[in-house]
């Protein structure tokens, strides 16, 4: 299969780094420095160990027209705000027709964007417990190792979904089928819910989440009203899931969250579909919110303050 990483960000580095190993990966992004630095030094990955992977393998566009291959596969790794615009880029080009597309972006309405260009069949949604921090454009420290899970929406996917995982494998990344996507994203949400928004308010790696009482209090209380409004939805997660939010936290404890890259760097977060769509929801299902209405105000202020102070 050959791959195109859509955003050469933390995890897009990350993933296309692992799979350049076993087939062909292109990167799209419309940040000329990262393109460069990619096509100039390649991939360079600081693993939990200590040790260096240089990967060059790679080519990295920033006019999609420069894919020139057949593609049978997209990754999207953007962030989520940035997936339709993304989506009507790459939606008409010839080479890009009959790809499939992954997901495996935080929050909710990632689906729902590719919908709009790309045939639905051929969409594939996934959720990945690896963990990376991106330290300067093509180089990133690999923090979290877990499961990368993928699934449909729509039925008759098996081989796609199996060709995939299959792929995934083969590059060392550990990958299993998953039969309820809708499960999947709100088991993902609400791992986001728990993490993003605190360490990118405090500025506390993934592990303080654990270390600190406070913090994990404070990352409970917004899990049980994301369980809340997931119930109301007629979502059935276990009643305990912070449980499993705080094991995240502590396998990826010496990363950073991409909500917390993106403050650190003064950029757009990821905020309004991860805390923020748990607020709309519990809005409409008239289910109170308060703990993520506040970690919400909280992140837009410090957003702001950020790309103030750039």
């Amino acid at each position: 299969m050959k791959v195109v990483i859509v955003g050469a960000g933390a995890l897009g580095c990350l993933l296309g780094a692992r799979l350049a190993a076993v087939t062909k990966v292109y990167f799209f992004d419309i940040d000329p420095q990262t393109v460069n630095a990619i096509n100039s030094s390649g991939i360079f990955v600081e693993e939990r160990d200590g040790s260096i992977t240089e990967v060059r393998n790679v080519e990295a566009v920033e006019d999609h027209s420069e894919l020139v291959d057949k593609i049978d596969l997209l990754i999207f790794c953007v962030k989520s705000y940035a997936t339709r615009n993304a989506a009507e880029l790459l939606h008409r080009f010839p080479a890009l027709s009959s790809a499939l597309c992954l997901t495996l972006q935080n929050g909710l309405g990632n689906y729902e964007a590719l919908a709009e260009f790309f045939d639905p069949l051929r969409i594939l949604v996934g959720s990945t417990a690896q963990g990376a921090t991106l330290i300067a454009p093509g180089r990133v420290r690999h923090g979290g190792n877990g499961p990368t899970y993928i699934g449909s929406l729509q039925r008759g996917k098996d081989a796609d979904i199996s060709e995939t995982v299959r792929l995934f494998r083969k590059a060392g990344l550990e990958a299993y089928e998953h039969g309820d996507v809708e499960k999947l994203l709100w088991e993902k949400l609400l791992i986001n819910v728990g993490i993003n928004a605190i360490t990118a308010i405090t500025g506390i790696l993934n592990g303080s989440i654990v270390e600190i009482p406070e913090a994990r209090n404070l990352c409970c209380e917004a899990v049980k009203e994301a369980l809340e409004v997931a119930a109301r939805k007629g979502i059935a997660l276990p009643e305990n899931y912070c449980e499993k939010v705080l094991e995240v936290a502590n396998a990826t404890g010496k990363n950073r969250s991409s909500m917390g890259q993106d403050i650190d760097r003064g950029r757009r977060t990821e905020i309004d579909t991860i805390n923020g769509a748990i607020v709309k929801l519990g809005m409409e299902l008239d289910v109170p919110t308060p703990v993520n209405r506040t970690l919400t105000q909280l992140v837009k202020i410090v957003e702001r303050a950020k790309k103030g102070n750039r």
